[in-house]
């Protein structure tokens, strides 16, 4: 087991590590993937390790690892805590990708052939077309954006005017929809809502923690 060096010696700062889990096994069509469980694939788990890898490199000092709860999301989180010395991984519903509703799985062109309005639709308005039976982005942004609030508040907030504690960095590892709603959220400046996000899978991406945070705000 690689054993983390810098379990007692944290960034002056806490950071927040979002994780884009490593490319699932796949059909062999391009397929609509929500939150349909599907593993990881031979090179997932090595985009895992080198994620795991680059925490190490940034000095990431965490005491546990959340991450969604779906197989692709949770393998890279489990990789990657054992690359931190063996962390707790936290599974978390509330992290998973945008549900995508009777399409989930389904191959893009068939949608395209049954279902051309929808389609349509969907490409005219991405954030707020919601796909019969599953969610729109806001409705993914929303749940997601509360659940990190809980957690910061508990693992940062709830420890920062401790004497015997100090706040370590926050490591979440979820998809690609989670991690596009969390940037946007933490650092708009940089990441504009709206604007296409390109995070490839396995990136690690590090945001500074706004100072609004720490007064228990919201963006403004």
């Amino acid at each position: 087991m690689r054993k983390f060096l810098n379990t007692t010696k944290k960034a002056p700062d806490p950071r927040i590590f979002l994780v884009r889990h490593g490319k699932p096994e796949q059909h062999s069509g391009k397929i609509f993937l929500g939150q349909l469980d599907v593993p990881l694939s031979y090179k997932g788990r090595h985009e895992a390790s080198l994620a795991g890898r680059a925490l190490v490199a940034s000095g990431a000092c965490a005491n546990r690892i959340y991450t969604s709860d779906l197989m692709r999301a949770k393998e890279t989180a489990d990789i990657i805590a054992e690359e931190l010395g063996g962390l707790t991984v936290v599974p978390d519903k509330l992290f998973r990708e945008m549900a995508m509703g009777a399409w989930d799985g389904e191959l893009i062109e068939d949608i395209k052939k049954k279902f051309p309005e929808e389609y349509a639709k969907r490409g005219d308005d991405l954030r707020n077309y919601r796909v019969p039976g599953g969610e729109s982005f806001y409705d993914l942004r929303g749940r997601v954006t509360r659940e990190f609030y809980r957690i910061f508040e508990s693992d940062i907030l709830g420890v920062a005017g401790s004497p015997d504690e100090s706040p370590c960095d926050l490591i979440i590892v979820a998809h690609l929809g989670v991690v596009t709603a969390l940037t946007e959220e933490l650092d708009p400046e940089k990441y504009p809502p709206g604007e296409p996000k390109f995070f490839d899978t396995g990136s690690v991406t590090m945001c500074k923690v706004p100072d609004w945070l720490w007064s228990g705000g919201s963006p403004q």
